[in-house]
Order: C-alpha cells, then sequence, then structure tokens
C-alpha cells in the first residue's frame, strides 16, 4: 500500500505485482499491463481483474497470483483506481 494511504496506487502497488513475462505476453493483444492510462480504465482493470481471478492470468501453469495479490488488486479497482 502506498505509504500516505491505505488505497493502493498503481506505481507503487499495482505496475509490481505483473512479471516482465506478463507484460510482454499481453502487449500483442492490446492489454497494456504496465501503462497506468490503459490501466485506469475501469473496463480494462475489470476485464484484468477478472482473467486474474480466474486463474487464466498470467500465463504459464503454476503461476496464478496468491489471493493476498488478487485482493490487493481489488481493492485498487474498489478504491478508485488511483495513479
Amino acid at each position: 500500500m502506498t505509504q500516505d494511504s491505505a488505497t493502493p496506487g498503481f506505481e507503487h502497488d499495482i505496475l509490481p505485482l505483473f512479471r516482465p513475462v506478463d507484460i510482454e505476453h499481453m502487449a500483442p493483444f492490446g492489454v497494456q499491463l504496465d501503462q497506468y492510462t490503459y490501466m485506469s480504465v475501469a473496463a480494462n482493470a475489470e476485464r484484468v481483474y477478472g482473467s486474474i481471478a480466474a486463474k487464466r492470468m498470467p500465463p504459464g501453469g503454476g503461476n496464478a497470483w496468491p489471493d493476498e495479490k488478487v485482493r490487493l488488486l481489488r481493492s485498487w479497482i474498489d478504491g478508485g483506481l488511483l495513479p
């Protein structure tokens, strides 16, 4: 979480959740995991969240996010998609 707030921010809290391979894998599909301008669009963030929560993302078997990271992403979305 950001140090000055209980609400997570993209740069400090969310972006580090994505591995370089995740970012590279999704880029050809137009999913810009490393771009706040893309991820701050609620519909985009919800699609990414849905794929992660359903364990369809990230790529590579056994790479599903632990529940703590999934909850952090949900908290960021619910908290207003802060930069």
